[in-house]
């Protein structure tokens, strides 16, 4: 593709000659003649002229002669969608393999990728274009959107329901019981886990996830929300649209949250917690109460961004203040002629 070709996709503004031909994508360290690559932060700009790529994505205001430039808002985005532009799409064979089970009230939409060793239950539905990879389970009265993407060994417990377009990784479980129990005597008595899982259109989840049902009504994932690998979300808990959830969250059950939540790596939140718009959570924090206005949260338990940096001051400051403590209290001991403190 030339740069005009990419700027004009991608809504870019050309600096340097538009006709430069591209053939690949790289790093900026990486990058070679016939690469495009991007410069994802502005104040390594002095650096461009050692960079050996034919033409880069960089930000408004950054500005070089040495090598022909793409100005648009985000490079790192348009770096990604170049890059999704130009990778190969994969060939499914629109077909049901004999080698899997399909049961006779299973609808099955067209063009349909069903590999060896899937199961596909009574009543359940799947949509246009979706792939089932080997090893898929799903159970009965399960309702599949269109244009899915179903990883190997993914299970997909009964009656939940998947909207358009959702990619789900390897090994995760979609469905899985809720844990629920009350004490009865010396016995814990298990609470019926009677709901479903609801995950809307555009939603990714990654590898090794579990996705509770709900007891009594459905665990909903909104739409647009992006989960990383190894992560827990418990019995009834209601995901906003366009969150994400990195690697090693665990969300107990009953949490809501709103639009555009993040919660990072290792974090927790605690059962029946409410979280609204625009929160961001730092890594391995906990959450122990509601969060109700937007901003960055730290620690456990979780507190705004800059009540935590003075808690964390304080905490690791704390070892000089009790030693300026005690030299006091020695000094003070010597000026009233006292005895030391042992």
């Amino acid at each position: 593709m030339t740069l005009g070709e990419i700027a004009n996709m991608l809504g870019g503004q050309v600096k340097g000659d538009p006709q430069t031909i591209i053939t690949g994508v790289n790093g900026i360290q990486e990058a070679g003649k016939g690469d495009i690559t991007f410069l994802a932060n502005p104040k390594y700009k002095d650096k461009l002229p050692q960079c050996q790529a034919s033409a880069v994505f960089v930000g408004p205001g950054v500005e070089t002669d040495a090598l022909p430039l793409i100005i648009v808002e985000n490079p790192r985005l348009a770096f990604a969608k170049l890059v999704t532009a130009m990778l190969p799409k994969r060939r499914e064979t629109g077909e049901v393999s004999p080698l899997s089970y399909v049961a006779p009230t299973a609808l099955i939409g067209d063009k349909v990728t069903v590999y060896p060793g899937v199961h596909v239950g009574e009543r359940s539905q799947i949509g246009a274009n979706t792939v089932l990879y080997p090893g898929v389970f799903v159970g009965d009265d399960v309702n599949i959107g269109q244009d899915c993407l179903i990883y190997a060994n993914v299970t997909i417990n009964h009656q939940c329901r998947l909207h358009d377009r959702v990619t789900i990784g390897s090994g995760t479980v979609v469905g899985s019981e809720g844990f629920g129990y009350e004490r009865d005597g010396e016995k814990h008595f298990k609470v019926p886990q009677a709901g479903n899982v609801i995950i809307e259109e555009d939603v990714e989840i990654g590898a090794l996830c579990a996705i509770d049902r709900g007891s009594v009504k459905a665990t909903v994932l909104g739409a647009g929300t992006k989960l990383d690998n190894l992560i827990h979300v418990a019995h009834n808990c209601s995901i906003g649209p366009h969150n994400l959830l990195l690697s090693q969250v665990g969300l107990a059950g009953t949490v809501k949250t709103g639009k555009h939540v993040y919660v990072a790596g290792q974090s927790g939140v605690l059962d029946h917690i409410n979280i609204v718009d625009q929160v961001q959570v730092g890594p391995r924090s906990v959450v122990t109460g509601n969060l109700d206005e937007a901003g960055q949260y730290y620690g456990y338990p979780a507190k705004p961004y800059r009540e935590w940096q003075k808690a964390t001051a304080l905490f690791y400051g704390a070892d000089d203040l009790r030693k300026k403590v005690l030299d006091l209290e020695k000094r003070l001991a010597q000026l009233e002629g006292k005895p030391e403190t042992p």
